[in-house]
Order: C-alpha cells, then structure tokens, then sequence
C-alpha cells in the first residue's frame, strides 16, 4: 500500500510540472515566431522586384531577383563601409580589452582607496548618457572630429566601464597565490601580468571582446554625430545614407540591411558559445 501510495503521490506531483514546461514550450515558440517574422519578411522582400517589394508582405516572389544584391553593392558603398567598419571595431574592441584588462587586475589586487574611487566612477560611466556637443568639441580641438580615430577613441571611452566592471568580477575570483607563484617563479609587474593573469582572463575577455565588437558595428547615432563624410561611414551608416536615397525601392532597402546585418550575425552564431562560457565562467567564480 505504501508502494502504491508513494508512486501515486509522485505521479501527482510530477504532472504539474510537465504542463507548465508544455505551456512555457508553446509560448516560446509563438514568441520566436514574432521575433522571426520580421526578418523573414526581410529576406523574402529583397528578392522581389520593385512593385512586388511595395506590398511589403510574406508572399513569395514569382521570381528570385539576386541582383539586387549586386545592385546594392555597386550603388552602397559596401566595400568601403565594410573597410571601415572593421577598422573602427577591431582597433575599438582591442583598446578596450587592453585598458580594461589592466585597470580591473590594478582595481582588485591594489584594493587601495583610490583604486575604489576609480571602480565607482567606472560604474558611474555606465550608467552617463553619451553627450555630442561636448564630445565633438573635445574632438574638434584634439584635430580628430570627423575621423575614425575620433570614432574610435569615442567608442573606447564608451564601452570601458561595462567591459571594466565585467573583468573586474571575474578577477575577484581569481586567487592571489596566482600572483604568488608567479613572484617565486621570477615574475613581476607587466610582466606578471601578462605572463599569469592574462592567460586566465581567455573567457571573459572572449566574451568582453564579442561584446564590445557587435556594439561598436552596430552603432548608428554615434558615427551620425562624428563623421562627416560619405568616405568614412561605416555600414549601419553607409545603410541610413542609402536608406535616404532609395527610400522607395524596398527591395533594394532590404538587400541592403541583409548585407549589413550578415558579418555580425555570422560572428554571433560562431562566438555565442564563448559569451556563454564567459558569462557562466563570471558568475561561478563570483
């Protein structure tokens, strides 16, 4: 009777679980499908012609017009945006990763008053809206307005409170007889920390790194306040300038976002395990 009873028992208790994981299942997917819906609608528009694209809906075009792709390369700009791009997102990201590394081993190992200052004002810059008047006119005295490397040292300031606060969690949870070992094995200073610390920190600058990369192609209103010049936008921008051109070609609009979107999402799909690991790595050694 007890076997019975106990079996019974589990069963009733084990139902109520099942139907919530099937309830949260079913809302999943319907939330997926509104969040992919658009981008499929994205994708089917810009391969049809220009009356087809003026409808704007999921119907199939009667004819796959890939050249649209090709019209959008030769008229956008893309190769020069692409240029660009990766320049401003590879030197921002790097900039970030360099100062942000060393200011968060200082933070945490120093643990001076100081260096506590310097962590609350970090968060501080979290949390400080961007401001362009001021920042272009810093800009326009140091001679860089209008240049990439204006862009550059812009993004920099930018994203180094967040990817600061976030390797600074992960050093508390690196232990100091690290440091230890590594001063009886003969090393010292930078060269301490980038022989010991540095090799340790892979994951969450892996995922820092991504981070910060997606943020800086992405950016839009930034590049529409520093840059000047068609030669030097980079592609969300490139894509607004085009946008304004051919506003009534949907097709064309649509090519165009699938180009500017497609490096960032490939990098995404290759690099999420990474911010995965990074994230989970983070909060385990917290």
């Amino acid at each position: 009777m007890s076997k019975k009873y106990n079996s019974t028992s589990a069963g009733k208790n084990r139902e109520p679980i099942g139907v919530k994981n099937v309830v949260f299942s079913i809302l999943m997917w319907v939330l997926s499908i509104l969040v992919l819906y658009p981008l499929a609608m994205v994708i089917v528009t810009s391969l049809k012609t220009k009356s087809e694209a003026n409808g704007i809906s999921m119907r199939l075009p009667k004819e796959m017009i890939w050249s649209n792709y090709g019209e959008v390369i030769r008229t956008g700009k893309i190769f020069t945006a692409l240029t660009n791009s990766l320049f401003v997102s590879v030197i921002s990201t790097a900039i970030v990763l360099a100062l942000a590394s060393m200011i968060s081993y200082a933070i945490v190992r120093r643990d001076t008053k100081g260096c506590r200052m310097i962590d609350k004002l970090l968060t501080f810059g979290i949390i400080a809206p961007f401001a362009a008047m001021p920042t272009m006119k810093l800009l326009s005295m140091m001679g860089l307005y209008g240049s990439h490397w204006g862009l550059i040292f812009t993004y920099s300031a930018l994203y180094l409170p967040f990817s600061s606060m976030m390797i600074t969690s992960y050093i508390k949870g690196i232990p100091k007889d690290l440091d230890e070992a590594g001063v009886i094995d003969g090393a010292s200073g930078m060269n301490l920390f980038i022989r010991i610390i540095v090799p340790v920190l892979k994951p969450i600058v892996a995922t820092v790194g991504i981070l910060v990369f997606m943020w800086s192609w992405n950016e839009l209103q930034v590049p529409l306040y520093l840059l000047n010049s068609a030669d030097k936008y980079t592609l969300p921008m490139s894509m607004f300038n085009f946008n304004g051109l051919t506003s009534k070609n949907w097709q064309l609009v649509c090519a165009d976002v699938i180009l500017v979107s497609m490096p960032v999402v490939v990098l995404y799909l290759f690099a999420q395990k990474y911010v995965i690991a990074g994230m989970t790595a983070g909060a385990v050694k917290m």
